[in-house]
């Protein structure tokens, strides 16, 4: 055998020697991992577009030593029966059923709160501060992500429903029991239509609700258009940010994995505005409505009523919605609500 050879046999045996090596340690980390299961509120499925968002994450959590399933799920109530009984070690569902879990998260999507990209903004990065650890906690239950999906508009089978004035005795569909819409309902005059995520789309397409609130992401993914139709549109006004939040059983994963998580989330800010902002321009321009200023200013005085009367029944937390007042002001302080507290 020639020295080549004999140097090459050499590095040949080295590199196999190295590639078990590495094999072995490769499995050992894997079994060393915590695999933990994510149960997943998504509209579409496997292929849906929370579960395709949430799935940059994995990469990043084994380097905390997780591994994460998520596991789609097309009724997200069923998503909060399965949490509640220790089935999932974290679910993602709708600020409308966190807000049951942890009231100062599921506040966040208070109407009139954040109405804008910079509130936005600025709203997510105050949750990834350390300080706001103990605020999205309560008990065994933390929301250690929080996805905005969009302003939220109502979506209206017939133009001539053009401010809140002509809500009145028109039906309005109210997801999961939403505390929210229901009011807005009541006080608006129109009547509300208990309806889920599953079927509210039809409700509308089929004309057994008038009216629903929703994001421009919803009018590809749940056919909207179907119930616009030629007669119906979307007011332009942004009643508030919807949030898709992802809440854990503390107790299954490490101290620090919220504050993680939270962080993670506000890196990805612009990758959420842009999807946002893209789904917004899909919609046809004639089906937006077009409202006045002094239809905007009289809303302000609405969306303080409501915010109001639920902090009072207990089903908003008040620290969320000081935060939401202080972000506001800061972003518009010649608003009348920020002259004082």
């Amino acid at each position: 055998m020639t020295t080549f050879a004999r140097i090459a046999q050499n590095m040949y045996k080295m590199f196999v020697i190295v590639f078990i090596f590495l094999l072995i340690n490769s499995s050992a980390y894997s079994l060393e991992l915590e695999r933990k299961k994510i149960c997943t509120w998504d509209p579409i499925g496997k292929n849906g577009p929370v579960i395709t968002f949430f799935s940059d994450v994995i990469p990043r959590a084994l380097k905390w030593g997780l591994h994460l399933d998520f596991i789609p799920y097309l009724d997200e109530n069923q998503v909060t029966v399965d949490l509640d009984n220790g089935i999932c070690d974290a679910g993602i569902v709708t600020a409308i059923l966190s807000r049951d879990y942890v009231t100062f998260a599921g506040t966040l999507d208070a109407i009139g709160g954040i109405t804008s990209k910079q509130k936005l903004n600025k709203t997510m990065a105050a949750l990834s501060s350390p300080k706001a650890v103990d605020l999205m906690s309560s008990g065994d239950y933390e929301v250690v992500a929080t996805l905005p999906v969009g302003s939220m508009f109502a979506f209206v089978n017939d133009r001539k429903i053009k401010d809140f004035d002509h809500f009145r005795n028109k039906k309005i569909a109210v997801l999961n029991g939403d505390i929210q819409t229901k009011t807005f309902a009541e006080l608006s005059g129109a009547t509300p239509v208990e309806a889920t995520l599953s079927n509210f789309s039809n409700k509308f397409n089929n004309g057994v609700v008038d009216i629903v609130i929703m994001p421009a992401l919803a009018y590809n993914t749940f056919e909207l258009y179907q119930g616009l139709g030629e007669h119906g549109g979307i007011l332009d006004l942004r009643l508030f940010y919807g949030m898709i939040q992802a809440i854990s059983r503390k107790s299954e994963f490490p101290d620090d994995f919220g504050y993680q998580m939270r962080k993670y989330m506000v890196n990805r800010i612009s990758h959420i505005n842009a999807m946002i902002e893209e789904a917004e321009r899909t919609i046809p321009l004639k089906y937006w409505i077009k409202t006045d200023k002094q239809t905007k200013d009289d809303l302000d005085y609405f969306y303080k009523d409501i915010r109001l009367k639920l902090k009072i029944e207990k089903q908003f937390h008040p620290k969320a919605l000081s935060l939401l007042w202080k972000i506001r002001c800061l972003s518009s302080p010649a608003r009348e609500e920020c002259e004082k507290p």
